[in-house]
């Protein structure tokens, strides 16, 4: 089968080449997956540069995320039957979805609607996974104001869905170029972030929760905002970590808190319950954020097309990122 994979460090996907492996066989507890379309994501890219305590397999497939049809599962006690639609998304310590077939464990999958086409589908379970769990983490209630920061893009989209879902007052803060999009979502609280300044636009509106997705600057503004709580994928808790399979030396989780220090000691300052999100495969979790998302499911979108046939050919292109392998 065709796979890609890693040859080397590097900062860009040059280091990542199409390669015939062998079929994987199935594993007990795993589930063998034809894979149908994968994202190439900000975590692929700082995966294939390589990440402090994670060890790669040799041939090493990238990706972490994508969906697929099920072939078979290894014990025959699976839930999951040949012909099943799934997402499939890993962990940081098992990376490998950018390959024509894959073996995983059948608890880190979950059902596609089946009114979604599998290659869109393939584009987003990192970000409804990730989207979702960051909502789970805030247990809104029907009516309640969020903020989301990002509205446009790949986590902050799916979070506009959900939240839309689960009957939220939505206040969308993106580029202009995306009021399109999340106005066929049905969103009309829309702020321009290169024009506007987000707690002027809401000075007369108590927001009850911020999903933030940007870091910086914007999380410390988000907290003084005074929301009841903020959730931020760009502010990771150490004790976290292990959800994405991630297994960080003591001295480096150090670092990490003394250099995300301030957005702590910012909510302390503010009163307000700050969460740093990080997020791994969970096929329950998924399961649930896909029905949720079911009746929007013409609203994914998949974006620029890479086949696996013009990657061995042509490299990937320069600018990938947001791009999905169709295989």
């Amino acid at each position: 089968m065709k796979a890609i994979v890693r040859e080397g460090r590097g900062k860009d996907l040059s280091n990542m080449k199409v390669r015939e492996l062998p079929e994987p066989k199935p594993q007990k507890g795993q589930v063998i997956v034809k894979m149908a379309a994968a994202r190439i994501n900000p975590a692929d890219l700082s995966l294939m540069k390589g990440m402090p305590g994670l060890k790669f397999t040799s041939p090493q497939i990238g990706g972490i995320d994508g969906a697929g049809t099920i072939l078979e599962s290894g014990d025959g006690t699976s839930p999951w039957k040949a012909g099943d639609k799934v997402f499939v998304y890993r962990k940081f310590s098992d990376i490998g979805t950018w390959a024509e077939k894959i073996s995983i464990p059948s608890d880190w999958i979950a059902k596609i609607p089946e009114s979604m086409e599998l290659r869109s589908a393939g584009s987003i379970s990192l970000n409804l996974t990730t989207a979702y769990d960051c909502l789970q983490e805030l247990q809104p209630e029907t009516g309640e104001k969020i903020l989301i920061h990002g509205a446009g893009g790949g986590v902050g989209f799916m979070a506009i869905l959900l939240s839309k879902a689960m009957g939220l007052r939505i206040f969308a803060n993106c580029s202009s170029r995306d009021f399109e999009k999340l106005k066929q979502a049905g969103i009309s609280n829309l702020i321009d972030y290169k024009r506007e300044n987000f707690e002027d636009v809401l000075r007369e509106e108590k927001m009850d929760y911020i999903l933030d997705v940007i870091g910086g600057d914007t999380l410390i503004r988000s907290i003084r905002m005074k929301p009841k709580v903020v959730v931020s994928t760009a502010y990771s808790e150490v004790n976290k970590l292990h959800k994405a399979g991630i297994e960080f030396p003591a001295i480096l989780k150090w670092i990490m808190k003394l250099v995300m220090s301030k957005y702590p000691k910012t909510a302390r300052e503010h009163s307000v319950e700050l969460i740093g999100q990080i997020t791994g495969p969970n096929g329950k979790l998924t399961n649930q954020a896909s029905a949720l998302i079911s009746p929007f499911a013409s609203l994914v979108k998949t974006g620029i097309l890479l086949s696996i046939e013009q990657i061995e050919k042509e490299g990937f292109p320069a600018k990938s990122l947001g791009n999905v392998i169709s295989f």
